[in-house]
């Protein structure tokens, strides 16, 4: 059962997503994807070889996106933002001591120079507000007792990675990911319904995307190895022909 003094708490807390909607990285290109989410793709990718919370990359993202909204930023300084973001969520949400999170090059070479990494991350808080506990979707699950299972954490995940849903507030995409997921019996108001039936569609169309990429990489390969069997076919057959000269 949902603790409602919990969720009370979390509305007065919860601070408004500082999304400008015209801001440049917020804009689809032709393929439907915004520059916003490819950065938020590449953090989650870059997280996988940590064992921290969901609520690290949650707080992550929340800290590029007010940052965004804040600071104009060139192409070359967009890892730098992520990396910086990620690690200061890391530094404030987990209990183990976190260092700086840097990248290096193929050669093993750092990317950015000690003191960019401090200005930005300097910056961060600043823009942040020296407030860096922020109130995620997550958190309003826990209130509701929904156990983040490993269904629950695909979809908060796949949420982040979306900016068309994650616009939404934290309680509205929580009871959205409660709606589709079924796990009570609730009734809920129209818009949380629609919600919930943009994340099933857009899923569904993911889905659609990644199946149709599957199918043109096993056409490639089918294609690859019929010309590749019609190379072995004919070296074969200079094979046979070249052996009676040579037993000759």
């Amino acid at each position: 059962m949902a603790d409602t003094s919990q969720i009370r708490d979390l509305l007065i807390r919860e601070k408004q997503k500082p999304i400008n909607k015209s801001n440049e990285f917020y804009l689809n290109d032709s393929q439907g994807i915004c520059r916003r989410d490819i950065l938020v793709q590449w953090i989650v990718a870059q997280s996988s070889q940590f064992r921290h919370s969901l609520k690290t990359i949650e707080l992550a993202i929340i800290y590029i996106d007010t940052y965004l909204n804040y600071f104009k930023i060139t192409q070359e300084y967009l890892q730098l933002l992520g990396i910086s973001a990620y690690s200061l969520a890391s530094k404030f949400n987990e209990t183990e001591m976190v260092t700086q999170i840097k990248l290096y090059d193929p050669d093993g070479q750092n990317l950015y120079q000690n003191r960019e990494y401090d200005e930005m991350e300097e910056q961060i808080i600043k823009v942040m507000g020296f407030q860096l506990n922020y109130i995620t979707s997550s958190d309003y699950l826990l209130a509701m007792n929904i156990e983040i299972n490993e269904n629950i954490q695909s979809l908060l995940m796949f949420i982040l990675l979306d900016f068309d849903i994650y616009k939404h507030s934290h309680l509205e995409l929580a009871l959205a990911i409660v709606a589709y997921s079924q796990e009570q019996q609730i009734q809920f108001t129209d818009k949380i319904l629609k919600l919930s039936q943009f994340i099933h569609n857009k899923i569904l169309r993911a889905q659609e995307i990644e199946i149709d990429k599957e199918q043109k990489e096993n056409s490639k390969c089918k294609i690859r190895n019929k010309q590749i069997n019609k190379k072995i076919s004919k070296n074969k057959g200079l094979i046979h022909q070249k052996a009676p000269k040579q037993q000759v």
